[in-house]
């Protein structure tokens, strides 16, 4: 599906910022953010890569909201982020070998993975391998798209304080999870019948993805 940005006037917001750290806390910011999610806001929170900024797939609202405080150019789509590996099965038809292989060897990580779908279109999904980024899909209940917390343009955000530079006052809530793992995007990559192809370079290389696989085959 492509998303189009709302022609809507943004209007500033405050922006809460919750401390994933207090840990006696960590449930109820949790709650509080997949509240505002359910609520149409959009969400801020930390992967093991960047930060994520999230919202409810089915809100075309919240959907265009976030194309226009990324300033977001229409054409690139969202990612859809899951909590458990089962999931992929409710958006996906059919997964080939190499799909399954490449499954079952970086999910959950860095790792976003395009499918095709039997009615011709294909579908970005990641699991993320991040406690509170799991927390939040499973409390939220419902299908999250995500993108990365910033305005297009600018660094990708590893830290709240970065993503509060970029998106203060154009979101509802950011979790603070502190700084990411890896500093750096996670990699895309296409999958092409009994192949793949790397559709964005990032934590894990092409390299890395085809010995893991070779080794598994000879394993296997």
């Amino acid at each position: 599906m492509k998303y189009c940005p709302s022609p809507f006037r943004l209007v500033s917001m405050k922006t809460t910022v919750l401390n994933l750290k207090d840990r006696p806390f960590y449930g109820d910011y949790i709650a509080a953010a997949a509240h505002a999610m359910r609520r149409g806001e959009l969400v801020a929170f930390p992967t093991e890569t960047v930060y994520g900024l999230g919202a409810l797939r089915d809100d075309t609202v919240a959907i265009g909201r976030i194309y226009a405080v990324k300033k977001r150019p229409d054409e690139k789509r969202l990612t859809l982020m899951i909590a458990d590996p089962d999931d992929a099965k409710k958006y996906v038809d059919h997964f080939s070998d190499t799909a399954k292989q490449i499954m079952s060897l970086f999910w959950p990580g860095a790792l976003a993975i395009i499918f095709p779908l039997e009615n011709g279109t294909d579908i970005s999904i990641r699991l993320p391998d991040n406690e509170a980024a799991r927390d939040l899909i499973r409390a939220v209940k419902l299908p999250v798209v995500t993108t990365s917390a910033n305005i297009s343009g600018h660094p990708p955000a590893t830290d709240a304080q970065q993503a509060l530079m970029d998106l203060e006052g154009k979101v509802h809530t950011i979790l603070d999870g502190g700084p990411t793992r890896f500093r750096a995007p996670s990699t895309i990559l296409r999958i092409k019948d009994d192949a793949f192809e790397i559709v964005r370079h990032g934590v894990i290389t092409g390299d890395a993805i085809r010995r893991r696989l070779e080794n598994s085959l000879v394993k296997g």
